[in-house]
This record gives C-alpha cells, sequence and structure tokens, in this order.
C-alpha cells in the first residue's frame, strides 16, 4: 500500500485543500466553490469526502491484517493520537502567545481545551479571549469536528471483525450499510438522531461522511486486476466531467457518493513519481496538514488582515514545515511501534 500508489500524493493534495479551502471564509469572504455552485459543497467539503474514501479503502485493508481486534485499536490509535495530543500542547502555547485578557489561567476553557479536544467527541473550538476579534471569531480549530466521524467509523469496522475474512458476508454487510446511511442522508436524517446527538454527532454528518467511507470500505474489496480494469484515463476523465455537471444540474450531494468515490480511487490505484516525489522527500505530512492548518491559519489572521490568496500561501508554507517536523520527530516515531504489531 506505500509502493506505486498515489495515496500519500492525494492525502498531501486533499490536506491542502482543505486550507485553501478554509483561506475564504477566515478572510471574511465567500468559500470559492460554494460561491459558484449554489452552496451545494465546498473545497473543503469535497477534500473531507474524499479524505473518507481513502481511510474506508485503507482501514479495511488494517482490519483484515490485524491478529485481533486489539491489535487493530491499539494501529489506530497510534496513527490518530500522539500527533494530536503535541498538536494540542503546541495549540495551547499559542493560547498563551494570542489571549487578549487579564490572566490566561483564570479561564476555564484554557483548561479544558486539551481533554476535551483529545478525546474527540466534545470538542472545544474556543477559549475566551482567544481570536475574538480575527474576521472568523473564536474558532481556535475548525478543522477538528471531523475526528470524531473518522474514529466512529473505526469502531463501525470493528464491528466488522468476525466476519473479515468472509466475503459474501462482508460485502453484504456493507453494502447493507451504504443503502441504509443513503437513505438516512437523502430522506430520514433523523434516523437513530437521538443516540448520534447523545455521543455528540450530527446526524446528517454522520451519515454523509458515513457513505464515502463504506464506498471506499467496499472497492477496496474489488479484486485489483478488476480495479485497473476500470483504471483507463477515459474513465476518469469522464467520472471528472460527471461530477462537474453534477453541480449545475443540482446532482452532486445524490450522486458524488458514487462519482467522487470511485474517481478517488482510480486515480489512488494509479502510480505518477512526478506526483510521488514530494511526499517521499517530506514524509507522510497529510495529517500533520489537516490539524495544524486551521490553527496557522487563525494565527497568521491575528496579526493581519490578509487576503484569501496570500493566507493560503503563507499558511501552507507555515504548516508544511510544522507537519513536517511532526511527521519525523512524532508520527513516524509512533508508527515504528505499529509496524512491532504486524
Amino acid at each position: 500500500m506505500h509502493k506505486e500508489n498515489n495515496f500519500d500524493f492525494l492525502r498531501f493534495f486533499l490536506s491542502s485543500l482543505v486550507i485553501v479551502s478554509h483561506s475564504y471564509p477566515l478572510t471574511g469572504s465567500p468559500e470559492i466553490l460554494a460561491s459558484n455552485t449554489n452552496e451545494q459543497a465546498t473545497l473543503g467539503d469535497i477534500a473531507v469526502n474524499a479524505f473518507f474514501v481513502l481511510s474506508g479503502f485503507l482501514i479495511l485493508t488494517s482490519l483484515k491484517r490485524s491478529k485481533s481486534p486489539i491489535e487493530y485499536l491499539v494501529k489506530r490509535g497510534l496513527r490518530l493520537f500522539p500527533a494530536l495530543f503535541f498538536m494540542l500542547l503546541f495549540s495551547l502555547l499559542i493560547i498563551r502567545i494570542v489571549y487578549k485578557g487579564n490572566n490566561i489561567l483564570n479561564e476555564p476553557l484554557f483548561f479544558t481545551y486539551l481533554p476535551n479536544n483529545f478525546f474527540l467527541y466534545n470538542v472545544q473550538y474556543y477559549v475566551t479571549g482567544v481570536f475574538d476579534a480575527n474576521p472568523y471569531p473564536q474558532a481556535i480549530n475548525g478543522s477538528l469536528w471531523t475526528l470524531s466521524y473518522e474514529f466512529s467509523m473505526y469502531l463501525f469496522v470493528l464491528l466488522l471483525y468476525p466476519i473479515r475474512k468472509n466475503a459474501y458476508t462482508l460485502s453484504a454487510g456493507l453494502v447493507a450499510s451504504f443503502l441504509i446511511c443513503y437513505y438516512a442522508m437523502n430522506l430520514k436524517p433523523d434516523l437513530f438522531a437521538s443516540f448520534l446527538w447523545s455521543v455528540k454527532l450530527v446526524p446528517h454528518l454522520f451519515y454523509r461522511l458515513a457513505i464515502f467511507f463504506i464506498a471506499g470500505c467496499l472497492l477496496s474489496l474489488v479484486k485489483p486486476d478488476q480495479l485497473q480494469k476500470l483504471n483507463k484515463p477515459y474513465i476518469k476523465i469522464a467520472l471528472l466531467l460527471l461530477l462537474a455537471a453534477s453541480f449545475p444540474l443540482q446532482l452532486f450531494y445524490s450522486s458524488s457518493p458514487f462519482v467522487l468515490s470511485l474517481l478517488i480511487i482510480l486515480v489512488a490505484i494509479s502510480y505518477s513519481k512526478q506526483l510521488a516525489y514530494l511526499p517521499q522527500k517530506m514524509g507522510d505530512i497529510s495529517y500533520g496538514i489537516y490539524i495544524y492548518g486551521f490553527l496557522v491559519q487563525q494565527t497568521l489572521m491575528n496579526y493581519h488582515n490578509f487576503p484569501p490568496l496570500q493566507l493560503t500561501i503563507l499558511s501552507l508554507i507555515v504548516t508544511y514545515a510544522l507537519s513536517y517536523l511532526s511527521w519525523h520527530l512524532i508520527e513516524k516515531r509512533f508508527l515504528k511501534l505499529k509496524q512491532r504489531l504486524r
């Protein structure tokens, strides 16, 4: 999974696309894609949806290779939590620097910021006196909301552990789950709403992201040679055109789980030496880009009112540097522990 494919590049590109998308609302500007598609989607929406497709494809593969449920959970935890913990520690330093109040130690939210966000399901977006005057006020790290949905998908996949080696039963279970989520997304968004709200998951967001994740899981069950038969330039171009056409037809929301999911996986299983160059040189910095980007952008906006393009360029440079350090000093080292479990 780490050889000749475009998975690393896609994650790098998609995490960077989130920063591009956020540069608009964080400067008080209309998001570039949303404003041209009747608010059907933002660049960030597409990036996150695509992330969940890739995640589903890879995570189900991880489950099938795991020797036990504990091993699976440990591997997922080592990928998710160490970098998150150190990013939150770094966030506390930034919060202390940009705080505009009398005494940060008198702010209860300062002390709850790390534990609330580390445990995923009680995301705390603000601390009193921090980024209050920004064009997008108070939010310290708006990207963290997706992590609870991602982890919920890890737990969903864990439920499939007993049937992971039965291809027919596994496929049937995933197809049924996809159809239920698709039905709920389009026709009954309040399905199991009381339970989802009780664990602080927004029902329509849960079903939307679950659809893309499960689509990735299903595509991982397709035999590689069969996927490669579809992996033709004209098919990928056709899927891209269909995706573009879905916006003026007002069909993006309903069609993208099929079109975008297949397109992303076909691009991922392709290989371009040129596209792979930067991820190979810098490492797998995509997770770092995602969790640091919003914080960097808000910090820059705290000191100067940048327009979207300038904010994008500056925040990408700073975020890439932080993500590089996160990968080589933290993530890579913890992943060595993960490899020992194989």
